[in-house]
């Protein structure tokens, strides 16, 4: 079981290889110190101005396939599409799927987010209880 708190932070430009890679993400803006360990998640998130929490899957980590140095929080809504920049979004992380790992080539890396998502997407669905309210 991870430790459950909630984590804010306004959405801010990335990269944009999220949205390349069919996989958009919202890069939140919080101090790299409140970072749990680095993987991917299943959270719930909810966006600012709404009551609904989200089903989600997150990355927290440096993307090594990038060849990334700064730790970072991405957020995929499994449920959304639409412009998030400016907003603040609110994350509850649920479960721990994996620790971050590098990928040999982007398809590759698509293969495994789809697998992570389709994972969030069921522990979430059986856990809907843990959704804040």
């Amino acid at each position: 079981m991870i430790e459950q708190e909630i984590l804010t932070g306004k959405v801010v430009r990335g990269a944009d290889r999220g949205k390349d890679l069919g996989f958009p993400t919202a890069n939140l803006d919080i101090p790299s110190r409140t970072l749990s360990r680095t993987g991917v998640y299943a959270v719930w998130a909810r966006i600012e101005g709404e009551q609904r929490w989200r089903p989600a899957a997150a990355n927290i980590g440096f993307n090594p396939t990038f060849d990334e140095k700064t730790k970072k929080l991405e957020v995929h809504l499994l449920d959304f599409s639409g412009d998030l920049y400016g907003k603040t979004l609110a994350i509850l992380p649920v479960a721990y799927l994996r620790p971050e790992k590098r990928f040999r080539t982007a398809a590759k890396l698509i293969r495994r987010m789809r697998r992570d998502c389709r994972r969030a997407a069921r522990l979430l669905a059986r856990s809907a209880r843990s959704a804040p309210p």
